[in-house]
Order: structure tokens, then sequence, then C-alpha cells
């Protein structure tokens, strides 16, 4: 049995991983154990994600958590998989686009888009 999730959620839409952030405010060791539960998950079958940075603000986009964002996206691609950043907001989307991410990562509106944009399988 594997430890409990402290800093993600995880739910199943079809074969899409959804992952919510259990607080939106996370320090940097918090970011680092955050990343170990994502990476678990992929190492144990995940292949698309649906990461959610919302609803609302989000207090930890920093370079840790962004370098770790660019990590998933890098470890599922060479697993086969794919990443969706959704329920982001105008301000976070604005750091994307600032530090000029916006074009490595594919956004989606909420959950849903993110499962549609992913060709999520029932």
């Amino acid at each position: 049995m594997s430890p409990p999730l402290r800093h993600i959620t995880v739910d199943h839409l079809g074969d899409v991983t959804y992952v919510g952030l259990k607080k939106h405010h996370l320090g940097e060791s918090e970011v680092l154990e955050l990343a170990d539960e994502v990476v678990g998950l992929i190492h144990g079958g995940c292949r698309k994600m649906a990461f959610s940075l919302g609803p609302g603000a989000l207090e930890c986009l920093f370079s840790v958590f962004l370098a770790k964002l660019v990590m998933f996206q890098r470890v599922l691609r060479e697993r086969g998989g794919a990443l969706v950043l959704c329920d982001v907001t105008p301000e976070v989307l604005g750091v994307f686009k600032a530090c000029r991410l916006d074009e490595l990562f594919q956004f989606a509106p909420d959950r849903c888009g993110a499962a549609a944009a992913l060709g999520q399988e029932s």
C-alpha cells in the first residue's frame, strides 16, 4: 500500500489522471515532496495527466515549481504520455508567458477540457 498523498488530490476520468493541489501556498520543500508524489503516479502507469493549477490564486509559482512542471511534461512525453494544465487563472498564465513557458504547455479551461484535449478513453 502506498503512503497517503500529502500535497495532491487524484481523480480518474477514464484513462486521464486528474491531479489537483491540496493547498495553493507551498514552500520549496513541499514542492519537492509534491513532485515525488506526481512522479510516483507517472511511474505507477499514468500516461495522460490533467494538472489543475486552480481554482484561485496559486502562491507557489516560483522557479522550483515551474521546473517541476517542466519535468512532469518531459517524463510523461518520454513514456508516450501527455500533460495538460487546467484551471489556470489569467495571472498564473501571465507568469507562464513572462517565462516563455506558455508555448511548452497545453492549457485547458477546466478538467473536462483537459480530458478532451488528452483524448479521454472511457
